[in-house]
């Protein structure tokens, strides 16, 4: 789904912006028109639209002073100058104040929006742009939902009664089950949504959580050098993917979910409420309702966020597709020359997983690193926490088919914490990258 333009025409031509304005409406732009440069200016700091059309001469200042003024307010906005008197030398300082294109009046209108729609696409494009930069800094790494077991077909008719609305998401489910590439399942079925953002909740700094996902504006705090989008706006458009969603501190719970109800975000420093229209998936391994009763999680919000709840399996309970999960890993790592052996297979499956389909593929991994020709053998499959054990020497551990004792979900999480902590020989850092979880939550797990 797009984003709805907007271009601000700063012009004292009343006739001339009237007749703009109308034509530009029947092409789908909204449009506001100013007079002078002070109403431009404020009409700009109220609406930050992304392409403005300026007149080169303004009742009250040049347009060349406007057009430097608008730039400190936002950088990124296309100024394109409209001018009567046109002239090379003015052309010039107009494109060092930082103009995106120079018409000279009287101009087609075909010209104009040849203009617009190249200013357009420089829009789409740094947007993309910013997305892009910040699914790099916030990565998840993934790979395609795979399975043939009942528990995956019911997951993905979930995923398609999720893809056909526009309802809040929540994904629960163990560590290391899939639950990103399942948001990015919904994302990719969607028919209306332009980009997909995730970020994980437990990475972000505590005292920058509030600016990272409502934006600020310039000045407002120190290091405040310039205004900034939130991860909302950023997202404006598209699927916003909020990862580890317990972790969101319970004093911001408010305001997120103020968010989710009245689809307006506020800027740190600015009291203009921005429309923004995003898909909401929240994803959680950790059982709300028991952090609600905790009070470390509002229970209006979770209502709110689990108007549609996928649960996604642990890999012990559809363990019949882990040839086809252990099958995809070995040939991604080890190249489409390479196998494992139908009665390694069998004996993988006795195991329980407790690190699940993330674990599978961290297993393999260390094995193609250790393995001797194009097979995969017995000795390679190394378990985590067990540092002198093999897979296959520890397969009667804990096999699925005859386990009697329930594990409960946090003795799962604490097995898997303890077992990659030890693999890691004590190192928190590595363990929680390894986790895919920040080191503060990490050290407050092991804590608890």
């Amino acid at each position: 789904m797009k984003k709805d333009l907007t271009i601000l025409i700063v012009d004292d031509d009343h006739y001339f912006t009237g007749s703009l304005s109308e034509f530009l409406s029947g092409k789908g732009y909204t449009i506001l028109t100013v007079g002078t440069a002070r109403d431009g200016i404020k009409s700009f700091e109220e609406h930050i639209p992304p392409i403005v059309l300026l007149d080169q001469e303004l009742p009250d200042s040049s347009g060349l002073e406007v057009c430097r003024k608008i730039l400190e307010i936002e950088s990124s906005v296309k100024i394109i100058f409209i001018t009567a008197h046109a002239s090379v030398r003015y052309a010039v300082d107009a494109m060092q104040a930082g103009a995106f294109n120079y018409l000279a009046k009287p101009f087609s209108l075909d010209e104009l929006m040849i203009a617009i729609n190249l200013a357009v696409k420089n829009v789409q494009l740094e947007d993309q742009l910013k997305i892009q930069a910040y699914e790099q800094k916030h990565a998840h790494s993934g790979h395609r939902l795979l399975g043939v077991s009942d528990a995956m077909e019911r997951l993905r008719e979930q995923i398609k009664i999720g893809s056909e609305s526009q309802a809040v998401i929540l994904i629960t489910g163990e560590t290391g089950v899939g639950k990103n590439l399942v948001a990015r399942e919904i994302h990719d079925l969607q028919e209306k949504r332009d980009s997909f953002l995730s970020i994980n909740c437990s990475a972000i700094p505590e005292n920058l959580i509030e600016a990272e996902y409502f934006g600020h504006e310039k000045g407002v705090f120190t290091g405040a050098d310039a205004r900034r989008e939130g991860i909302f706006e950023l997202a404006n458009g598209g699927t916003l993917v909020l990862d580890e969603i317990s972790e969101v501190p319970f004093h911001l719970q408010s305001k997120l979910l103020a968010v989710l109800e009245e689809r307006q975000v506020r800027r740190i420093g600015s009291a203009r409420p921005i429309n923004v229209d995003v898909r909401i998936i929240a994803i959680s391994n950790q059982n709300l309702e028991s952090a609600i009763r905790e009070n470390r999680f509002r229970e209006d919000l979770y209502y709110r966020l689990a108007v549609i709840n996928i649960q996604v399996p642990a890999l012990r309970h559809h363990i019949e597709d882990l040839p086809i999960l252990a099958g995809f890993f070995v040939q991604r790592f080890c190249g489409k020359e390479a196998g494992i052996s139908d009665d390694q297979i069998k004996q993988m499956q006795k195991y329980a997983w407790p690190g699940n389909v993330r674990e599978l593929r961290n297993i393999i991994e260390r094995a193609s690193l250790l393995r001797r020709g194009n097979q995969i053998k017995p000795a390679d499959l190394l378990v985590p926490g067990h540092l002198n054990t093999r897979l296959v020497q520890n397969t009667e551990a804990a096999p699925v088919a005859h386990q009697t004792k329930i594990v409960t979900l946090d003795e799962l999480t604490n097995r898997h914490i303890t077992s990659t902590l030890a693999v890691f020989a004590g190192n928190k850092s590595k363990t929680a990258k390894e986790l895919g979880i920040s080191l503060s939550t990490l050290k407050r797990k092991l804590k608890k």
